[in-house]
């Protein structure tokens, strides 16, 4: 049930849980629990872990009467004394987040259940306090720009190139189904603005981008120029209007 990536498996886990909300409101506060010596999981292996904790559950013939065994058994299987709490604190997580695809079962009370299980464990409420606080749909926006950065930022770090580059940008595109509007609306912008910088290395893949979503792409505009935000704001309001989505090129001097 615990997922335990090799060295290699951590960066592809990590892109595809790039439009993950779980993992997006979750990851500074498991990083920070990683680098205080809590886990030796990282972000990734507590999202996927808890994912899998949630699938048992949910198949369960019985909630009821298997929800305890379901969690005895994760804590069995645990090998840090943490991990199993982290691992079940982001499956009530995930488990809120499923609620509406599971109207057939009361997922209030699997939650309430592992809270009660969980209670009085010291690292429990600063764990949630530190991901309800970055909830705000705002920040959200913001963050998962930010973790595309962070994912660009690995791969100069781990001596990665243009090819790295591109598989990050196609990764992003298989997950494009799970993201909201304005995640695909700020990592858009940011590939752009990437793409420019780095003298439109990649403008094969930021033309797929388009394609993926739907918007026609306008010009691909010459180095040092910038395209507007009001550009791909517009964009994306078209094709939720049903739109061709033709861009008018605006640019800032």
């Amino acid at each position: 049930m615990i997922v335990r990536l090799e060295k290699e498996q951590q960066k592809p886990a990590r892109h595809q849980l790039l439009a993950d909300v779980v993992y997006i409101i979750s990851q500074d506060a498991l990083k920070q629990m990683q680098r205080d010596g809590h886990t030796e999981l990282s972000p990734a292996e507590v999202v996927l872990s808890a994912q899998n904790f949630c699938h048992e559950v949910l198949a369960l013939p019985d909630i009821d009467e298997g929800l305890e065994y379901e969690i005895e058994d994760l804590e069995d299987e645990a090998e840090g004394d943490n991990d199993a709490m982290l691992i079940l604190v982001l499956a009530t997580v995930q488990l809120q987040a499923l609620n509406k695809k599971y109207a057939n079962i009361d997922i209030r009370k699997i939650i309430l259940h592992i809270f009660e299980h969980l209670d009085g464990h010291e690292l429990m409420w600063p764990l949630i306090e530190k991901m309800t606080n970055k909830e705000d749909a705002r920040w959200l926006e913001g963050k998962k720009t930010n973790l595309l950065d962070y994912e660009l930022q690995e791969i100069k770090l781990d001596g990665g190139g243009s090819e790295e580059i591109k598989q990050l940008f196609a990764y992003m595109a298989a997950c494009s189904d799970k993201m909201d509007k304005e995640s695909i609306k700020g990592n858009l912008l940011f590939i752009n603005r990437y793409n420019i910088e780095h003298n439109h290395a990649y403008d094969k893949e930021v033309i797929a981008l388009y394609d993926k979503f739907g918007i026609k792409s306008s010009t691909i505009i010459k180095p040092k120029e910038y395209v507007n935000t009001k550009v791909v704001d517009t964009e994306i309001q078209n094709i939720e209007a049903g739109g061709t989505g033709v861009i008018k090129e605006i640019k800032k001097e």
